[in-house]
């Protein structure tokens, strides 16, 4: 199976086996250069090898799992080369997206984005250092839901594939660094001006503002990065 046959087309669902195993990857529940072992994974996931086998396939078109001859799967390691690369990669990508998207979003659209804005909102209203889980949990989807509403409008599928699959990488290293309630709070203003932009389409500020809402992220999970790889 050729990655192009394993790249989800418009309107097209994952399957739940992927999901599940992609959110663990980028949680950190594997840690990176950890091995994939199908009866961990099988007692896991209550799964059998084959849909394992399919859900490893996507993810390794995809970058998030590495598939090595006679060695099986494992989790990509982790440097500061390969997450510059990343930020790099999302800078070209997801800031001219939301140009466009702004440029020719519909009402429908704005919609989107400005409940995607009060959601996230309200769940970094309700995230502190040291509550459960769930509450986490809560503020990473919607923080994801947020960043993929800037960019629907874009007209293209393929770019918006391209930059899910940039953020995957880019959270995992975000994830693996922590969550950081000051930067998070700096950040999370950012998220109401790029959200005004888009309703007041203002195409003129929308590129530059996300390029600096991307690189500030950067520079914030890079200076961990660096500090816990020493």
């Amino acid at each position: 199976m050729s990655d192009h046959d394993l790249m989800q087309t418009e309107g097209e669902e994952a399957s739940p086996v992927y999901e599940r195993l992609r959110a663990d990857i980028i949680a950190g529940a594997y840690p990176p250069g950890s091995a994939l072992r199908f009866a961990d994974m099988q007692k896991r996931y209550d799964l059998g090898v084959s849909r394992l086998r399919e859900a490893l396939a996507q993810l390794t078109a995809d970058r998030l799992v590495v598939r090595e001859i006679n060695r099986g799967f494992r989790v990509p390691e982790v440097s500061l080369a390969d997450f510059d690369d990343i930020a790099a990669m999302r800078l070209r990508l997801e800031p001219g997206a939301f140009r466009v998207s702004v440029e020719n979003g519909d009402e429908e659209w704005e919609e989107r984005i400005l409940i995607a804005a009060h959601r996230l909102d309200r769940a970094s209203r309700r995230y502190e250092a040291g509550t459960v889980n769930a509450v986490h949990d809560e503020w990473e989807a919607r923080h994801r839901a947020f960043h993929e509403a800037l960019i629907d409008a874009c007209g293209s599928a393929m770019t918006r594939h391209f930059c899910g699959v940039l953020y995957d990488h880019f959270d995992r290293y975000r994830r693996l660094i922590g969550f950081d309630p000051d930067a998070q709070q700096r950040l999370a203003s950012q998220h109401k001006a790029l959200a005004d932009c888009a309703v007041n389409r203002d195409v003129a500020r929308a590129e530059a503002m996300l390029t600096e809402h991307v690189e500030r992220t950067a520079r914030v999970v890079r200076a961990a990065l660096a500090e816990k790889l020493g």
